[in-house]
């Protein structure tokens, strides 16, 4: 059985970074929990809920799917999910490792070409 932890976040592109910002942090009242101004990405937390949102404008992170927005999947062990994932024959990015954030992530894209991102904490 396959250990889910929860829906982590919905990524969503933006056309205009710094609009989008002041949206969802002066209308929205979203918190930032994480900002990359290099990489024009943006983690939010929203109030009362479990589930996060980012944002981002960095083209290079719409990857090669059809679909722009990405589900972030946190799992209890990634190398568990990427086996199960791969015995069905599911392609399966490569584990990137994000050590000041304590995680390793990698990613699919489902049949009607929605990216998956899946995510679990470094031990």
């Amino acid at each position: 059985m396959l250990d889910y932890l929860g829906l982590t976040f919905a990524e969503i592109p933006v056309r205009e970074f710094d609009r989008a910002r002041t949206f969802y942090e002066d209308v929205l009242k979203f918190s930032i929990l994480h900002l990359d101004a290099t990489n024009r990405w943006c983690l939010y937390a929203i109030p009362t809920s479990q589930t996060a949102v980012a944002i981002y404008s960095n083209r290079e992170m719409a990857g090669e799917s059809p679909s722009q927005t990405r589900l972030v999947l946190e799992v209890k062990d990634l190398n568990q999910m990427i086996h199960y994932l791969q015995i069905h024959n599911i392609e399966v990015e490569p584990i990137r490792f994000h050590e000041q954030e304590n995680f390793r992530i990698s990613g699919f894209i489902d049949p009607s070409g929605n990216v998956w991102r899946i995510w679990s904490r470094s031990t």
